[in-house]
């Protein structure tokens, strides 16, 4: 599990209301996406796309993970337009692990 719950500017403990309804029904949706099709299509609905770590406020990425995790590239989705958040994590095979739970946009200032 490469879950961090330990950075809570990008995972903060608590969630507002709804927030958890709205990241259970986007993990359905995705669940009948390839990995493939998350990766190779521009969804504006799903915001879904791979990280520019330099353009972020966490420069060195996912820095907790160990070295060969590291070198995954970053991936990211939306749960609603802007209200939500977004769900950073890296694709291994055929599995998305989320990393973090951003609610507040604080990965991209």
């Amino acid at each position: 599990m490469y879950f961090d719950a330990n950075d809570h500017e990008v995972c903060p403990a608590v969630f507002r209301d709804g927030y958890t309804r709205a990241l259970m029904q986007r993990l359905r949706d995705l669940s009948s996406w390839t990995v493939r099709e998350f990766t190779g299509r521009q969804d504006k609905s799903m915001r879904n796309h791979q990280h520019d770590w330099t353009r972020t406020a966490r420069p060195a990425g996912f820095s907790h993970l160990n070295e060969q995790l590291r070198d995954y590239p970053g991936w990211q989705f939306c749960l609603t337009a802007n209200e939500r958040g977004r769900v950073h994590g890296i694709i291994i095979d055929d599995t998305f692990h989320v990393i973090w739970l951003d609610q507040n946009h604080r990965l991209y200032p």
